[in-house]
């Protein structure tokens, strides 16, 4: 892996790109790092070894796709029992509120006064 300065990538972006094609690039821009990717297909989505390390910790019965979910393709949504148990708590929040086992709170005087009364 290559890693160049700021300064070098505007003096030299064209070789940069080039290079980029053939190894990974990485520009150093204070305490990050923004790396070249070269692809044909912008929305393309690339993962860290460590992502795929905890992806492939996921049983495989239990693995599904994070980004159906979250554009981050953040973790947890790439293990089913978390998306089956959070529409699970959904399905019943929903069911206590048709039952009207939900207080609706509106506004800080409101709020002030249901605290007032625990």
């Amino acid at each position: 892996m290559k890693v160049i300065t700021t300064r070098e990538m505007t003096r030299q972006a064209k070789t940069y790109f080039e290079l980029a094609k053939e190894e990974r690039v990485a520009v150093k821009r204070g305490q990050e790092f923004v790396n070249l990717i070269v692809t044909d297909k912008p929305d393309t989505k690339f993962f860290t070894d460590e992502w795929l390390d905890e992806f492939m910790k996921i049983p495989m019965e239990y693995r599904c796709n994070p980004f159906d979910i979250s554009p981050s393709g953040d973790m947890f949504w790439a293990d089913k029992r978390n998306v089956e148990k959070l529409e699970e708590s959904l399905a019943k929040a929903e069911e206590d509120i048709k039952a009207g086992r939900v207080k609706r709170i509106n506004g800080v005087e409101e709020l002030n006064k249901f605290l007032d009364s625990l």
